[in-house]
Order: structure tokens, then sequence, then C-alpha cells
């Protein structure tokens, strides 16, 4: 009973868990998108008593469980943490054939009659691994490896293509498919001047070896040189940089600091909000709950907006609110905003909902939206931090002692990653709502 409660309390977060025996020993590992769902199938599932995994389940008299911030960390870390502990059933419900690593292996080429050296990444089981090779995993199954692959792809680009496809492609001088896709940077069709396609695969290197901040700085502080210098289309090539970058992260953290700090997520998150405290002086207190509101339209039409909530500075679904903008049909952001927030503050006494007031409130915006709110808390007669977060340099604006403010946080600076973090998904959210009824408003 104790451990069904364990596993019915477990966090609705991205994670890695690990099933202990009577003696203490890891058993299995596993990742997860959602801990409390994934673990839970173990035992909501009727199993066939013939099965492994009913022998697993058997076994099972203690979990623990690491959260990440992100499904891409839990991939890298539980990897990490088979390859650490050789747990039993890792081995006995995979057959070693389907363990795959990521590797990176350079390959001796033929370039306009001149002999190079180009690293490649590839997918290889243990026992087809060579002396000398680069090799990230093992991954349990054979869609994690591909999956982180397919990730890093779409955003970094690499080849994996035999020797025999190479020349081909680099005599006829033009692009395999993956090429025009941008999904490979073509090293065939780069001469000899291969020096920047290896400094990308050293990025990917670095991002599978649990590295990645080193490079997010690298990017950071090229960027920012050449803002300074007003070479704003350089800075443009390493901001977009970072945004993909940012992608494959989400906050990247190195494996071993998880293994160092099983705490690690509560950690930061605790930290993101005494950031917000001590960079914003129109908060007092830590803030328990915290709203984003962002508008999602087309010219005004099908207009949509959303909320989203994180209580204690964790993301909690719970509470999402969408709503369809009712009386504009043209764009107007700040119109469309005083709308959603009268309707926020009146649904609990139209609908009895027990909504708690928010300890702060953040637009997608700068001072016209941060404004607009401004108006209808006012009108409510609402004293409630307010901040708006305006896209281009991503500064902190708000409303105190009678003017408006600026703050330009660190892009390390976990207050704002928190801020960013929110901002982001209520864009996507209030997206999926508008592209929901544009799709219905097309099919009638």
């Amino acid at each position: 009973m104790e451990l069904l409660s364990k596993v019915k309390n477990l966090p609705k977060v991205p994670g890695v868990y690990m099933f202990k025996n009577s003696n203490g020993e890891i058993v299995y590992v596993g990742k997860a998108k959602n801990l409390n769902n994934r673990v839970g199938s173990y035992f909501k599932n009727k199993l066939d008593i013939n099965s492994k995994t009913w022998q697993l389940v058997q076994t099972i008299h203690n979990i623990d469980f690491i959260e990440v911030a992100s499904e891409f960390e839990a991939l890298i870390l539980e990897a990490s943490l088979i390859r650490k502990f050789d747990p039993k059933y890792n081995i006995v419900l995979k057959d070693d054939r389907s363990y795959l690593y990521i590797v990176i292996e350079n390959e001796k080429l033929k370039k306009d009659g001149i002999s190079i050296i180009l690293p490649k990444l590839v997918l290889a089981r243990r026992r087809d691994l060579k002396n000398g090779v680069k090799a990230f995993g093992p991954f349990p199954e054979s869609n994690t490896a591909k999956n982180v692959l397919y990730t890093l792809r779409k955003n970094i680009g690499f080849r994996d293509c035999s020797s025999v496809k190479f020349q081909r492609y680099s005599k006829q001088n033009k692009f395999c498919l993956y090429g025009h896709l941008n999904l490979c940077q073509a090293p065939c069709l780069l001469g000899n001047n291969t020096s920047l396609y290896k400094k990308e695969i050293k990025n990917i290197e670095r991002i599978l070896s649990g590295k990645s901040s080193v490079l997010y700085k690298y990017y950071e502080s090229q960027m920012n040189k050449a803002s300074n210098r007003q070479d704003y289309e350089t800075a443009k090539i390493f901001r977009d940089l970072l945004k993909k970058l940012d992608y494959i992260r989400i906050d990247f953290k190195a494996t071993q600091s998880y293994l160092d700090n099983p705490y690690l997520i509560d950690d930061i998150i605790d930290n993101s909000l005494s950031e917000l405290v001590k960079n914003l002086p129109i908060l007092t207190d830590k803030p328990k709950r915290i709203e984003c509101y962002d508008i999602s339209n087309l010219s005004g039409k099908e207009a949509t907006a959303s909320m989203v909530v994180t209580t204690n500075g964790r993301i909690d679904k719970s509470e999402y609110k969408r709503f369809q903008i009712k009386l504009k049909d043209s764009p107007d952001d700040f119109e469309m905003l005083r709308e959603v927030l009268r309707r926020r503050f009146s649904l609990e006494k139209e609908k009895n909902q027990k909504w708690s007031t928010p300890d702060l409130i953040i637009v997608d915006g700068g001072k016209g939206q941060v404004s607009a709110v401004l108006n209808v808390l006012n009108e409510k007669q609402l004293k409630i931090p307010l901040i708006g977060i305006a896209k281009r340099y991503e500064t902190i604006i708000y409303f105190d002692k009678g003017e408006f403010k600026e703050a330009r946080l660190d892009r390390t600076n976990e207050g704002l990653k928190l801020i960013q973090r929110m901002r982001d998904e209520a864009h996507r959210f209030s997206r999926r709502y508008h592209h929901l009824l544009r799709l219905k408003k097309l099919t009638l």
C-alpha cells in the first residue's frame, strides 16, 4: 500500500524513474514524459503473469525518481543511468541487440581528388562499436535514440551518408534531399573548407555530453559582440542559433548535475521565484500563483486568448483557461487584453469559480499591453503586481511609483527563464485554440 501511495503521488512531470528491489539495488531504469502516468501504468494494467514485466513488478520494493526539465533530458539521463548501474531488468526486458548508441565517427573520404577526414553521426549497436569512435548511450529503445538524433538533426544538421553517396553528390555538385531540407550542412559541397561543419559536430558532441552550457555562452557572447558593433545581421544569426539550442536544451543540465543533486529542479524553481523578488521591486514575496496572458489572431478574425498558470513556480495545466474574443473583430491587442482580463475577474462571480487571486500577472508585450491590463486592474480596484515582457530584448516592463520602468535580466537568470517559459506556453496555448477555431470555420 505504501508503494502504491508513492506511485499515486508522483509528479506529472518529465523525469527518470528507478525501481529498486528489497536490497535497495536498482533493477530497472526508465524515462517518462509524465512520471505519474508512466510509472502508474505498471500497476494499473493487467499484466500477463508469464511476462517479464510482471516479474519485474513483483520485485519492486521502492521507487526513486529524478525530475528533469524536458523529455529530451530524460532520454539522455536514462541512457547515462543504465550505463552506470547496468540494471538487471533493462537487460531482461530488452534484447541486447536493441541497444543503440549515437556514434560520432571520423571517415576518410575523397573530395576533389584530395583525402579528407570528415565526421558523421550514425546509430550503432554495442557489438558494432569500433575502437576510437565517440559513442553516447546506450539507449534501451531504438526509437529513443532515433528521436534524440532527429531532434539534433532538425536544429543543427549533420551528415550520415555513406562514402559512396558523399562522393556521388560531390561530383554532381548538388544537394541530396537532406541538404535541400537543411537537415544536413552538405559538407560534400563545401570544397575542402569543412572547418565550420566540424565545429557544428563538436557542438553536437557537447550537447550529448551534457556540456551545452559552454556552447550556449559562446553563441550568446558572439551575438552580444555583433550587436555592440551594430552588425545586426551577424547578431541575428547567433540569436537564431540560440533559439535552436533552446529548443534542444530547454534549460539543459548536465547529467552529472542531476546525479549530484536529484532535487535540482526543485532548487531551480525556488531560485527562479527568488530572482523575481530580487529584481522586481513591485514584488515583496515569492509569488505563489502567476498568470500569463497572450492574444492570438489573424487580422482580428477568430481571435483567442490564453491564460496559463504556475503554482509555486510549476506549470499548473489544471488552472489554464482559454478565451474566444467576443467584442472585437479587428486587430486591437490592447482592447482584446482588456476584454479578457475583465472576463477573467468576472468569471468567479458569474460561474462561482474558486480561482485564487494571482500574486503576479505577466503579459506578452510592452508598455501598451501593460497599460491595457493596468486599466482593468484599476477598474476592478485590484492591486496585483503586473509585468510585460517585450520580445526584442526580452526586457521586463512594469509600472511603479507613477512611471514605467524597465528591467533587463541576464539570459541565464532563472527568474527570466520562468517568465519566458510562461510566455512561450501562453503563446502555444492561444495559437492552438486560434487554429482550432479557424479550422472549424473552414469546415462549416
